[in-house]
């Protein structure tokens, strides 16, 4: 399927990465950031409010290199582009119409449309003032939506807004694709955010693309363990390989311990690397008495820093004997007999669910 936004090896300005996206038709991309500038900047190229440093944007196979905003047929929802606050409701939607120069009468039938499809209706005639928060995104939303753009920007629309707010404005978001048939590209620097899209995830650390896919691509299969980190939320831990068999790779670690991961691309034996591991992939066990804590071969010997009740999970902090920090996560009901912040614990996994990774030059 021909995609409906390509981005080709797109830069912002000639000192950073280039980024390569495409979003098919009917689709939603969520880019999720370290940072929020680089993402608005991103979406100023592709809006036409500042010029590409190198690369394409294409919009249905045209690119758009040297068309400004007007000529384009993209959408941006930008808290740097604000609402008419000496317009009604129904002016502010009516505005990049009329601007269009559409008829009287097709402009008044979108409009009724559009308000109808944001959940608007009924306040065709209020002020801007007298619209909460929620509902000023959803103008916005309207008013880029109106006439009909194959693409439409949503420059983190979520910031700020009540956890009310925020889910019914993502129910509605996540209808957008389908309503106009086109594209959706939304940026946030919050992951679970992104996550209840149920979305691809475009993952940036600051202006740098690190991943695209599925929340279970980059939860399963990182690309590196910066993405491992980012978006797991991956414990990371040094360590030298010190041999790999069957896809596993026996692990030194520099608290002493030896453990096993899956062996990542590039990994082989005597480099540095990264063991990562996520919070839920950690099963902490606790001596039922003290000094009976044996020295189980592929765990990591530990002491309990921190216990917090989070609602929907207990987060463990674990110190290692070189004071590395490690996290853990246990279901709110499962009690762990023995378990006393700073009492003695070790820490296992399955191999499989720990990712061993080569250490990057820039790391070491």
């Amino acid at each position: 399927m021909t995609a409906v936004l390509r981005l080709e090896a797109l830069r912002v300005t000639v000192h950073v990465p280039p980024v390569s996206l495409g979003v098919e038709p009917g689709g939603l991309l969520c880019l999720l950031g370290t940072r929020p500038e680089p993402l608005s900047d991103l979406l100023d190229v592709i809006a036409g409010h500042r010029p590409a440093a190198l690369g394409r944007v294409c919009v249905e196979e045209r690119a758009l290199g040297g068309l400004g905003p007007p000529a384009r047929p993209v959408g941006l929802v930008s808290p740097r582009d604000p609402l008419f606050g000496h317009l009604s409701v129904r002016d502010n939607v009516a505005f990049s119409l009329r601007a269009r120069r559409r008829s009287p009468a097709e402009t008044a039938a979108r409009v009724g449309q559009v308000m109808a499809m944001l959940g608007l209706d009924g306040l065709a005639d209020r002020p801007v003032a007298a619209l909460d928060a929620a509902y000023r995104v959803r103008l916005m939303l309207a008013r880029a939506v109106a006439f009909g753009p194959a693409v439409l920007l949503l420059d983190d629309p979520l910031a700020g807004l009540e956890p009310g707010a925020v889910a019914a404005l993502t129910r509605v978001i996540a209808r957008l694709p389908s309503m106009l048939g086109g594209a959706v590209v939304l940026s946030t620097t919050r992951r679970e955010e992104a996550l209840a899209f149920g979305a691809p995830i475009a993952l940036f650390d600051g202006p740098s693309l690190l991943q695209t896919g599925t929340a279970a691509d980059l939860l399963d299969n990182p690309g590196d363990d910066g993405v491992a980190v980012l978006f797991g939320e991956a414990n990371a831990l040094r360590g030298v390989v010190t041999d790999i068999a069957d896809d596993l790779a026996q692990v030194h670690l520099s608290c002493g311990a030896d453990v096993e991961a899956r062996a990542m691309p590039g990994l082989e034996p005597g480099v540095l690397c990264r063991v990562c591991i996520r919070p839920d992939r950690i099963a902490p066990l606790f001596p039922s008495r003290p000094g009976a804590m044996g020295e189980d071969e592929g765990t990591l010997a530990a002491h309990l820093a921190d216990a917090a009740h989070l609602g929907t999970r207990l987060r463990l902090r674990f110190r290692l004997a070189d004071g590395t920090e490690v996290t853990a996560h246990r279901p709110p009901i499962a009690a762990l007999p023995g378990m006393a912040v700073g009492r003695p614990a070790r820490l296992a996994w399955q191999p499989g669910h720990a990712l061993a990774f080569p250490i990057r030059a820039e790391m070491q």
